[in-house]
């Protein structure tokens, strides 16, 4: 054990050091970015979540999408809605087709595939497809009168169990969720199988740096629907401590973080990565590293500057990897926007999802 644990030690710091000598090179993929891009009805969307869900499907979440009812791919005769999803054929982005789904009313009006809740609505988080079951964790949102008009102040969490059929005809089972009295949003970011265990990552909307936490159940106990078994690593004590007996928020993971953001597990270091934007506005994406997904975790440092970062009004967020997608090393994406809702509509270029291509080099 004590050799492994020495042998381990060298692979990360190995790794590292490739990362401080610039081994990622990261680059635009405008091949991929087609794939969002060819639809008559859809006509773009926030956020962009991936989740393999068996063979070569692929799961995409999206938070607000345009809806072009005319079938003439144009915002200006399009509807607003609160949450869409996509299923991909193919694990090459450029290489695949993509199925929108939403829901519509019988007027034919287009309505959010995770219907709202009252005067509030859902965006997607991240989910899991495990045991041939889909688990999506989704952000509560409120309209609010300041800053960019909402807030995003719970979560919720719908089991799905018949995920191979048509998504039309899924089953949303709805979950009663352990809620927390610290505003942190469980399942905002990466969720995954680790060993007997199921990850989530999480955000704490409100906090003065954006404080990142974790969390996990049992996987026995969540395919059941069951998560009230919720753990949360505390960084101060180096243990899982269940929700019950936290008595205040354990200590942060990172801070400096985004609501939305991946970890994913990278073979070629034996360490996780963590990837997301980092500045208000016109963002580079970053990334950070470490040796176990509890850290320690490093400072972020700059992967890619996005070419629309120089634009005026832009929004650069969301950045997140799909370790399971092919065509490069990593596969990235990100969303932009703009501060004007006008711009939406004079260049379409914004609010689709974007493509990096990262490869990864040892030398």
């Amino acid at each position: 054990m004590r050799i492994r644990i020495i042998i381990l030690s060298i692979s990360c710091m190995s790794f590292m050091s490739c990362i401080n000598q610039g081994a990622f090179k990261a680059a635009h993929w405008p091949e991929a970015d087609q794939l969002f891009r060819n639809d008559p009805f859809w006509v773009g969307g926030d956020d962009a979540y991936s989740i393999s869900i068996g063979g070569d499907n692929t799961l995409w979440l999206f938070a607000d999408t345009a809806i072009d009812t005319t079938g003439s791919h144009s915002r200006n005769t399009a509807t607003l809605i609160r949450n869409s999803i996509g299923i991909q054929k193919g694990l090459n982005p450029s290489l695949s087709d993509i199925a929108y789904y939403w829901r519509t009313d019988n007027f034919k009006k287009p309505g959010s595939f995770f219907p709202e809740k009252g005067n509030e609505w859902l965006w997607p988080g991240h989910g899991i497809f495990i045991e041939d079951k889909l688990i999506i964790f989704l952000m509560r949102v409120r309209g609010i009168k300041t800053g960019l008009g909402f807030d995003v102040y719970d979560w919720e969490a719908v089991l799905i169990p018949n995920p191979k059929d048509n998504p039309l005809d899924w089953e949303l089972r709805w979950l009663n969720i352990p809620r927390n009295k610290f505003k942190v949003i469980v399942g905002s970011a990466s969720v995954f199988k680790l060993g007997r265990h199921i990850y989530a990552f999480c955000a704490r909307e409100g906090s003065e740096r954006h404080a990142i936490y974790v969390v996990r159940w049992p996987i026995e106990e969540i395919i059941d629907g069951n998560l009230y078994g919720i753990e949360w690593w505390d960084k101060s004590s180096s243990q899982w401590v269940n929700q019950k007996n936290l008595a205040d928020i354990p200590e942060p993971l990172f801070l400096d973080g985004q609501t939305e953001f991946t970890v994913h597990f990278e073979k070629r270091s034996n360490s996780y990565i963590c990837f997301q934007t980092l500045e208000f506005g016109p963002s580079n994406i970053y990334y950070r590293t470490a040796p176990s997904l509890t850290g320690p975790w490093s400072e972020p440092k700059k992967i890619y500057t996005p070419p629309e970062v120089n634009e005026p009004n832009i929004m650069i967020y969301a950045a997140k990897a799909h370790p399971h997608l092919t065509g490069s090393d990593i596969v990235l994406t990100y969303a932009t926007n703009s501060f004007e809702i006008g711009d939406l509509f004079t260049n379409t270029s914004l609010y689709y999802p974007r493509f990096v291509k990262v490869r990864i080099s040892n030398k």
